[in-house]
């Protein structure tokens, strides 16, 4: 019985950090909303968390928001990652080099997660959702499509299962067939292009990183408006990406 209160703590807990990463502040009564918790289990919990150093409270006006104490416990993860650490100066350089957004994506128990994203730093940049940490879809996404295309198919039918294909853009592909047929191309032609299926005006060219044993581990890309990325400037970023691609999983022990 005390092992199922500690797993119910636990759950608790999580549903309020959850609660307060989606907001800048939140008070006890819209926290207790939002977690479907009582005001006094709220209150009692966000007393833990705020002696623990997790949350804070606005002396103001009561409410609580999340610290940064999150963010460096990612951090701590994220450093010790040997992928990141290599991908990271290359990622900056890719993204120097072109004045455009990069990003590095994995797959993390079925789910896309971007590991890093540097910032296009042009006037007119693609005004993309992504954030490093955040989840994303497979199905729409250069990144995505690239991790789906190399991924056992036992995997990727529950990925799809659990996503479902929804339609993003009229460019989105919603059907199993073309989307195996689009997973088939990339698998041939060694990288994957994201056509406006997630975002409107959005186009992004990604490649695979692979580690040791020839496995994809990761997905590196670069994200670009439309307007400068015409057809006949695709395969110029191709080659920019899977250089850099190319030399993070020779960083990380690729042999070819």
């Amino acid at each position: 019985m005390a092992g199922m209160e500690s797993v119910k703590a636990v759950h608790k807990t999580m549903a309020l950090l959850e609660a307060l990463a989606q907001q800048k502040e939140m008070g006890v009564t819209e926290l207790g909303e939002c977690a479907g918790m009582h005001k006094s289990t709220v209150y009692r919990f966000l007393n833990s968390l705020k002696e623990l150093g997790y949350v804070r409270q606005n002396a103001v006006n009561e409410k609580y928001s999340l610290t940064l104490k999150l963010f460096e416990l990612g951090s701590y993860v994220l450093g010790r990652m040997e992928l990141w650490e290599q991908a990271h100066p290359l990622m900056e350089q890719l993204a120097e080099q072109t004045h455009e957004t990069v990003h590095l994506a994995v797959l993390d128990d079925g789910r896309l997660v971007y590991l890093g994203k540097f910032e296009s730093t042009q006037a007119l940049r693609v005004s993309m959702s992504s954030r490093i940490g955040q989840s994303a879809p497979t199905y729409c996404t250069g990144v995505g499509k690239l991790l789906l295309a190399h991924a056992p198919p036992e995997q990727v039918d529950r990925i799809l299962a659990r996503e479902g294909l929804k339609r993003f853009t009229e460019h989105t592909i919603t059907d199993r067939t073309l989307l195996a047929r689009e997973l088939d191309s990339i698998r041939q032609r060694g990288f994957a292009f994201d056509d406006e299926e997630h975002e409107v005006g959005v186009r992004c060219v990604a490649a695979p990183v692979r580690n040791n044993q020839g496995a994809t581990v990761a997905a590196l890309s670069i994200s670009i408006p439309k307007v400068r990325m015409p057809d006949e400037e695709i395969l110029r970023y191709r080659e920019l990406v899977t250089r850099s691609a190319d030399e993070i999983s020779r960083r990380i022990g690729a042999t070819a």
